[in-house]
């Protein structure tokens, strides 16, 4: 056993010239990459958060705020806007009628999201508020992918349900107090409780780290994402989820690594990512510590420092495609 320090590491990161490169694939994606190794290639979340019974697909009905700029609309992200449950209750009994027309009377309720049987809706190919939040919302629309006018039969219950939301007493009082009215619905995480696959690279992590909306109803091991509880002791293995840190935090996250290199209460970190639609995965050993290897590696007198910024070291990866014996 050793003690393992794994992340998805930001897309920043990545480098200049990949940053360029086209992969229209991404548009495929139902999820974020981290919802995909959380729950597999569907997202299945609805099915995830309230496990039925049968294995009938559900889907989530996120209560969003769309945001109209000059030429396009924005989704917000959701969790900005903090709803109560009183607020979900007036606005679901305003359109309790419209509902029950398009999706029958059987639904589960919760603040942020409604959750109902897929039903014809289940073929959709829908993308979460994740992976589609602050974007022109035009790519990101649910799209037919067996049965032709299913998507337009959807942008027809949104299309009501933002009328009459429109000017709603809720949204009245929001606009009041300066916050953001919900003034639609996002359709995602479409799929069944046998969709739900979660990649064997978290198969034997003992803590995981994340800031999604979702959390601990994703997988029961995660919580907010926290560098003092950063490093794993005894054995143990730690995957963060750092995809979005903003470059100052993911400094900090690489340089509290490898100080426990230093310190040897670390043995190995991984590091992994997703490009051109498939996880790739490369190991840190603490040999790279070493002065003499850092001269070598980034051909520069190391003897100020103990070992190198992320920029440096990111230049010098070599990645391999993923598998589950390149992790033990």
């Amino acid at each position: 056993m050793n003690t393992q320090l794994s992340f998805l590491i930001p897309e920043f990161s990545l480098n200049s010239t990949e940053l360029t490169e086209s992969d229209d694939a991404i548009f495929e994606l139902k999820g974020t990459f981290e919802e995909i190794l959380l729950l597999g290639a569907n997202v299945p979340i609805a099915a995830k958060l309230i496990s039925p019974i049968d294995n009938q697909p559900q889907f989530c009905l996120e209560l969003v705020h769309l945001h109209a700029t000059r030429d396009h609309v924005v989704l917000m992200d959701p969790s900005l806007l903090q709803i109560t449950p009183d607020e979900e209750i007036a606005l679901r009994t305003s359109v309790t009628e419209t509902l029950e027309h398009f999706l029958g009377s059987v639904g589960q309720f919760y603040p942020h999201r409604w959750i109902y049987p897929a039903g014809e809706f289940a073929t959709l190919l829908t993308h979460t508020p994740s992976l589609a939040s602050g974007l022109n919302i035009d790519i990101w629309m649910p799209k037919d992918t067996h049965t032709l006018g299913l998507a337009k039969q959807w942008r027809r219950l949104q299309n009501e349900i933002q009328m009459i939301w429109h000017d709603h007493p809720v949204n009245e009082a929001r606009l009041a107090r300066g916050e953001l009215t919900i003034n639609s619905i996002w359709l995602h995480g479409i799929g069944s409780v046998t969709d739900i696959s979660q990649h064997p690279v978290l198969k034997d992590v003992h803590h995981l780290f994340s800031d999604h909306i979702l959390a601990s109803s994703l997988d029961a091991r995660i919580t907010p994402l926290s560098l003092q509880n950063l490093i794993p002791t005894n054995n143990q293995h730690h995957f963060v989820f750092a995809q979005d840190l903003k470059p100052t935090q993911w400094d900090e996250y690489w340089n509290t690594s490898l100080h426990a290199f230093q310190q040897k209460t670390l043995d190995v970190i991984h590091l992994y990512r997703y490009h051109q639609g498939e996880l790739q995965h490369h190991v840190v050993y603490p040999k790279e510590l070493k002065p003499g290897f850092f001269q070598n590696l980034f051909n520069k007198n190391t003897s100020k420092k103990q070992f190198p910024s992320w920029v440096e070291y990111a230049k010098k990866i070599y990645w391999n495609k993923y598998s589950e014996s390149s992790c033990n």
